[in-house]
Order: C-alpha cells, then structure tokens, then sequence
C-alpha cells in the first residue's frame, strides 16, 4: 500500500463522495426531464436475433410445421424478455405453450415452463412461479432428459433461497436451506455424471460469494480455468469479475488488480469493449471503481463510478429506441399472423385439387412404367457392355504380359550368347544392343504398371532408363543432374525415341567420358513451352576431339541418334563445353 498521508485520504473520500452524489443527481435530473409520463424500462430490441426468429416462423408458414412455428414463438418471448418487455414476453411463450402441450413431454416443453416461472419470479408471484416450476420437474424427470434436470434443479435450488414472505410480511415460504441443498446435491450428482461442471461451480461460487464464504474466491478461479480450456473469451471475461468482486471482498487487492489487468487486456485482443450486455458493463466498472477506492487511487475510481452512472443513463434512454423497435415487431408478428390464416385457407383450397392431383398421379404411374421397362432394356445393355469392357481389359492385360515376357526373352538370349563370346568388340555391341532393349522395357513397364492411355510420364521414364544404364556399366558413383518437371508426359512414339537418345548419350558417357575423371557427372534437362521440347544432355569428360567432328562419325550410335532425330523432325547439335553437350528441339 502506498504511504498517504490520513488528511489528504479523508479528503479525496470525501471528494470521492460528493462527486458520485453530483453524478447521481445530474443523471437523475436529465433523466426525470424527459422521462414524463413515466414508462417501463424496456431496452432496445437485438435486431440480428428479431431477424433469425422471422426467418424460422417464416419457414415454418411455408413448410407448415407446427413444432418449428412454436420455436419461432419461444425465440420471440426470449427477446421481449431480455428487452424487460416481460408481458410481451409471456403472451409469446404462452402462444408456444399451446402448440408444445399438444405434442406431449419434451425439453422444449420443460425449457418453456422454466421461462415462464423467470417471468413471474420478476414479478414475484410465488404461486405462479411454483407452478410452472413444478411442471417444468414433472417433464423433466419424465423424460429423463440431464441437460432439463440441471435446469430445472438449479431454478428449484434458487427458489429455496429466496425470501418470498420478504422479511414475514407476505404469507410464503422465508428461505428453506435444507430443500436448497438436497437440489443442490442432486445437481452435484448429474454434474459428475455428465461432467458438466458449469453448473454446479457457477451455483456454488454465487452462494459462497452471498454468504461472504472464502471459497467463492476458489470457485470463481475453478470456473475461469474452465472456461480458459474451452477458450470461451467472451463468459472467461465474465467470470473474472465475479473473481475480482470475490478478492475485493476479502481484501486481496493485489490479486484484484492482476485481474483487472487481464480482463482490459482480453478486451484489447478481441478489439471489442466488454459484453454487449450491459448488466456486465456496469458489474466491472463497478468493481474497478472499488478496487481503484480501496487502494487509494480516488481519480480512477471517480473516473469508473462516472462510467457506472453513465450506463445507468444509457439503460434509462434506452426505452425511446426501443418503442420503435417493439412497435415493428409487433407489426410483423401481426402480419405472420395473417400469413398464418392465409395458409390455412389454403389448405381448405387444395383439398378440392386433390381430384386433379389423383388423375394427374394415375398419368404419371403410366409414365414410370413405360420408364422403368426402358431402364430394364438399358440395364442389360449396360451389362453386356461391362462385361465386354472386363474382356478387353483381360485381352490388354495378356498382352502386356506377352510382350514383357517376350522383352526377357530377347534379352536372356543376348545374355547367354555374350557369355560365349571372347571377343570384346562384340561383346560391346551386344551389350548395347541389350541397353535399347532394355529402353524398350522400361517404356512398356511403364505404361503396364501406372496404366497411362497413349501417354509416358517422362520424368518417371528417363530416371529409369539412367538408372539401368549407370547400373549395367557400374558407374552408380556418377553425380547425376536432373531438371524434369514429374507433370511432363509425352505420346508413346516421341517417348521411345527420347528413351533410345537418351541411352545412346550415356552409353557413350560411360565409356568415353567417365573412365579415369576423379568426379565424374551426367546432367539431363528436360523443359516444355508450349508444345516445344528442349532436351539438353552435358558431361564434364574431356569431349569430342576437334579434328574428328561428330557429324562425320559414321557409329551406329550417332546414326541411330541421327534417326531418331529425323522421325522427330527435331534439330539437334554437339557442342564442346567443358565436356560434351548434346542440344535436342522438336515440337509435339
């Protein structure tokens, strides 16, 4: 605490005092001006929420469903009651009432009769208000309903609690705790069951705080842990005030003001001031008022009691934006009730339809028979095309099988006869021979194992083909560098033609540029603009000799290269540039 001097304290609080009292009187003042002839405290109307309850008896009215038009009734009594309208509110929640009635036990029906003992609780009518609340025990007990039961037993808990004789001056029941804490218990009890805390922890934390009982201080920070884990801001907010007015009354200041910290800073994040509802606006500046009194700070605190008054006044004005609110709803409610009456005749209109409609019925069973033979005729066509559909794909199955199993073969045979050759020229051609094989391999592989129609992923393609490659002659150490987008897909044709390019160029690297390079690399760029193809292919070996130009080699190789080219209609060129660079353009 902050070391001020009595005099100086005893003359801010009194300060402190006179301007509240001056407050007061102003607000009073201005307000009895306009105030005449006196009014009900009604606030103003929740527009977004008059908007959803017309939107749901508007869609009741047109799919005719009574139990939908009763929530629209029950939507309309909850907004006349926050207004304080609570006459309007019950005419609205009766109307639901009649159609609920009808359609026997149900949580609806038990949470109308827990509305309508609110509304003469306000009043104080304790015969009324045990009434309904009586009813609102009987359904819920009946239909057995735990969300109806912790509703139904935190009101009859409340009711207990309450003086109705106010001090013995009327003939009702004074406070009975004994009934207060059996309903209590038995909303401990659903609590645990269905772990639904809130209840239970809001009922205790608010008895504790009545009786001036410590605890409320631990039930109120249970309630915002809660609430915190459900990262529900907006009721957090509301539960750390009733923790600040909890430490305030047990003379925790500092814990108060950490609080209040936290509440102004959660505002702040939401980038919105407090509730919308102003009983909560006042509540917490009310508690600051008395936090920034009972530590000193008389500016603060005047500058929250003037913020109270203010709201005070906001409340008391607020029945002349509110009348012209109401004085529309009615309007509209008149007027659904008019659409209502209209729906009815109606009805009594298309019961003389009902000849047409049959006729109109038999005409159309005529047409669904002649549907239906039609839908027999097309089912088995559609079945004799399936099952030719299964044949072709058995037939394409087979033959792809054929042709791997025939590629093996070719390919084994050359393996045996290069086991018997000596000499090593032709073993080299042999094992050439046996790569573009195996080119002719990889595609088929391809287009069997992803079942592309008429396409080569290229990508996927020429990795397999330098994979085989590097592996046949040994060279798996080669630093390989490649530039292939996994979307590019070519026709089959330009794919084998590619494939066969691609493996004459690392042949030719394998046994011209990578023998005896301490790092040996092969780079592939393969690019698409359009519908041109750019195919680029370099190693870092020691490239072609100048005097003995590629276009002058007479290899099968290079021809082979050369006519690949030419079925592509594609130029091409060989380049020296640290190493050899092969350069491939065509248009698909």
């Amino acid at each position: 605490m902050l070391a001020i001097p009595m005099s100086k304290i005893v003359l801010s609080i009194q300060i402190s005092h006179f301007a509240k009292a001056l407050i007061i009187l102003v607000v009073v003042s201005s307000v009895g001006s306009i105030a005449q002839p006196p009014t009900s405290r009604f606030l103003p109307l929740q527009r977004h929420k008059v908007q959803w309850a017309n939107a749901v008896i508007k869609n009741a009215l047109k799919t005719k469903d009574t139990l939908q038009l009763a929530e629209g009734w029950y939507l309309y009594g909850k907004i006349y009651q926050a207004s304080g309208d609570w006459l309007t509110s019950k005419r609205y929640f009766l109307k639901s009432l009649r159609i609920q009635e009808k359609k026997g036990d149900s949580y609806e029906l038990a949470r109308l009769y827990i509305r309508l003992y609110n509304l003469e609780e306000q009043f104080f009518h304790y015969a009324e208000a045990y009434h309904y609340l009586q009813l609102a025990k009987q359904v819920a007990e009946r239909i057995n309903s735990d969300k109806a039961l912790i509703q139904v037993y935190s009101e009859i808990h409340r009711l207990h609690e309450t003086d109705w004789s106010e001090g013995g001056t009327k003939p009702y029941p004074a406070p009975n705790l004994d009934s207060s804490l059996h309903y209590l218990k038995k909303l401990e009890k659903i609590a645990l069951k269905t772990g639904t805390q809130l209840p239970i922890l809001g009922l205790l934390s608010s008895k504790a705080f009545r009786e001036k009982n410590i605890k409320s201080i631990e039930y109120a920070q249970k309630l915002v842990r809660i609430y915190q884990i459900q990262k529900d801001t907006l009721n957090e907010i509301k539960a750390r005030i009733d923790l600040v007015n909890a430490y305030l009354t047990f003379n925790h200041l500092k814990k108060a003001g950490q609080e209040i910290d936290t509440i102004d800073a959660s505002q702040k994040a939401l980038s919105i001031k407090i509730i919308d509802n102003e009983h909560y606006k006042r509540s917490l500046a009310q508690s600051k008022s008395s936090y920034y009194e009972q530590i000193g700070n008389f500016k603060k605190a005047l500058e929250n009691e003037r913020e109270y008054v203010a709201l005070e006044r906001q409340t008391l004005h607020a029945d002349r934006e509110g009348a012209i609110s109401r004085l529309s709803i009615e309007y509209e409610t008149e007027k659904k009730e008019a659409e209502l009456k209209a729906k009815q005749r109606e009805l009594q209109l298309s019961q003389q339809n009902q000849q047409t409609q049959q006729r109109f019925v038999q005409i159309l069973a005529f047409l669904l028979v002649g549907a239906l033979g039609l839908s027999v005729a097309f089912y088995r066509i559609s079945v004799k095309n399936h099952r030719l559909s299964e044949s072709n794909a058995l037939l394409v199955r087979e033959q792809n099988h054929r042709v791997k199993n025939n590629l093996q073969l070719v390919s084994s045979l050359i393996n045996l006869q290069l086991n018997r050759l000596t000499d090593d020229a032709t073993k080299n051609v042999l094992e050439e021979t046996q790569l573009r094989i195996e080119v002719m391999s990889v595609l088929q592989r391809t287009l069997y194992t992803r079942q592309t129609l008429g396409e080569v992923n290229v990508h996927d393609f020429l990795h397999e083909i330098v994979k085989v490659g590097l592996q046949t002659f040994d060279y798996e150490h080669v630093q390989i560098q490649t530039t292939i987008s996994p979307s590019l897909h070519l026709p089959i044709d330009h794919a084998m033609r590619i494939g066969l390019i691609v493996n004459e160029l690392l042949t030719n690297a394998c046994k011209y540029a990578f023998p005896g390079h301490p790092s040996p690399q092969w780079i592939l760029n393969c690019e698409q603009s359009n519908c041109h193809w750019a195919l680029q292919i370099a190693d870092n070996g020691p490239g072609f000799a100048p005097e003995k130009p590629i276009n002058k080699r007479l290899s099968f190789g290079m021809r082979l290269i050369q006519l690949q080219a030419e079925q592509l209609y594609a130029s091409y060129s060989f380049e020296k540039s640290n190493g050899s660079l092969f350069r491939l353009s065509f248009k698909v």
